[in-house]
């Protein structure tokens, strides 16, 4: 005996749970027809396997039940037909027809039970359309909408690997926290600001445009080197290096206390020469007071044009200077108790 009526009866959430069970491919996608077909297919290839499951014995107990067709002699004496006796006080179905044809109430009569079946199963099929376009349980639904957002994260996390941009933020990261990176950082600034100052741009050419792809008309500027050989780069830019670079690295090589501390604990009296942080940023905070603040001219070595050129040259001036040298002193002082 077939098993796919037995299947057609259940509702679609218990096919769906055989199917779970079962582990059936593509289930989801069927409706309640093509997964009953799909599913008596899978169950009838897979018998040895699913025959022992509980849930599976109804299916599988009509599955092996013997057709019912009864005996061949009741079979033949079904099909053959049987003449039907007139029975006194009846018309014949002509002569009923004839009437109805005759009478209008009549044939709306004899209409009615022709078009009762054909409604009963019009609106059988409609059901079962509804059935079919209904959605599974809110639990296949869930299940379905974790399976896709696991494949969705799982591609989003190999292209965020393979693109290799973690691992370049890390090493930047690893190269940034440190106080020499700090230290780096903020003389790169007021030297770049000193140069863009010092240096002036002169006017090359103009590229044509492009009407075609709407690009206007853009001047070209390079930067003219030839300040290079003049005084007017010279004294700004050693007075800047003297204050903001060589004399405070003087300084913090000579007055290297965490290098003499280092010395005492190591016992050795060959140790790495260093610069001491914390006295390179007094140093240069000393520095910058005196000199951009209090305008010393290193005994008129350097002019006060001289002077308010570099000053100004640096982002917020002298009191910049003096900001960058209190961050160089919070790090200093930072990184020594996070080291101790």
């Amino acid at each position: 005996m077939s098993g796919l009526p037995y299947l057609n009866k259940l509702r679609k959430p218990e096919l769906v749970e055989f199917a779970e069970q079962t582990d059936l491919r593509d289930y989801i996608e069927y409706n309640k027809n093509e997964l009953a077909v799909a599913l008596d297919k899978h169950l009838r290839d897979n018998k040895t396997i699913f025959a022992g499951e509980k849930k599976l014995a109804d299916y599988y107990k009509r599955l092996a039940a013997p057709l019912r067709g009864g005996s061949p002699v009741k079979r033949e004496s079904a099909e053959t037909p049987v003449t039907e006796k007139k029975k006194p006080g009846r018309k014949p179905t002509k002569q009923k027809e004839e009437e109805a044809a005759t009478d209008p109430a009549r044939r709306s009569e004899a209409e009615t039970p022709a078009k009762t079946p054909a409604r009963a199963s019009a609106r059988a099929v409609r059901a079962l359309n509804v059935e079919s376009a209904l959605p599974p349980s809110p639990a296949v639904v869930s299940q379905a909408i974790d399976r896709q957002t696991a494949k969705v994260r799982e591609g989003i996390e190999q292209a965020w690997t393979s693109s290799g941009v973690l691992e370049r933020s890390n090493a930047l990261r690893a190269c940034l926290s440190s106080l020499k990176a700090i230290e780096t950082v903020v003389l790169v600034l007021e030297g770049g600001s000193v140069l863009k100052e010092l240096i002036p741009w002169r006017y090359l050419t103009t590229t044509p445009a492009v009407s075609a792809a709407n690009i206007p008309s853009l001047p070209i500027k390079v930067p003219d080197l030839f300040v290079l050989v003049s005084g007017a780069f010279w004294a700004p830019f050693t007075l800047w290096a003297l204050t903001g670079l060589i004399l405070p690295l003087v300084a913090a090589y000579f007055f290297n206390l965490s290098g003499g501390a280092s010395t005492r604990r190591t016992r050795s009296t060959s140790s790495r020469a260093s610069f001491d942080p914390l006295a390179f940023n007094i140093a240069k905070a000393l520095l910058v007071y005196i000199v951009y603040a209090g305008h010393f001219t290193f005994w008129d070595v350097f002019s006060h044009f001289t002077i308010e050129k570099v000053s100004v040259s640096v982002p917020g001036e002298w009191a910049g200077m003096l900001t960058g040298t209190a961050i160089g002193v919070i790090g200093t002082l930072y990184e020594a108790i996070l080291r101790h």
